[in-house]
């Protein structure tokens, strides 16, 4: 019985080492801070708890959802979640856990749900654009 059990567990570390998540948040917001009033606005940079191990590389785009409470009007009844995509990141740099991307142009604002924060926060939902790659033609 220890030989099963210690060959499990080694293909359980090893399943997990080469493990591909879909599916992350945004960790941390940041903007360098301009010196003077010359300086341009700098992009906002948003990091994001999926990286290398997971397979996200760099220039890699990912969806950003968030969900917002929608009351039941049904005179009081429970409220529910409903799952938003509010727009896109582009990955820039990718490390072994995370990862920074940059918000993608063209979102467009006006066709958002009311929300009280309409750009990307702390704790939003990403999710790998998956793109099927077309099949190598055979001679």
């Amino acid at each position: 019985m220890k030989p099963f059990s210690i060959i499990l567990i080694g293909l359980l570390l090893h399943s997990t080492s080469s493990f591909s998540r879909d599916l992350g948040n945004i960790i941390q917001v940041q903007r360098k801070i301009r010196m003077s009033d010359a300086e341009p606005i700098s992009p906002k940079e948003y990091f994001v708890d999926m990286g290398s191990r997971d397979g996200l590389k760099e220039g890699e785009s990912l969806e950003v959802y968030r969900s917002i409470p929608v009351i039941n009007g049904q005179g009081g009844g429970p409220w529910h979640l409903m799952r938003v995509k509010i727009g896109d990141l582009r990955v820039a740099h990718v490390g072994e856990t995370s990862a920074l991307a940059r918000e993608e142009q063209g979102r467009n604002i006006a066709s958002l749900p009311p929300m009280e924060y309409q750009t990307f926060m702390l704790g939003d939902e990403v999710m790998r654009r998956t793109v099927l790659q077309p099949e190598a033609a055979q001679p």
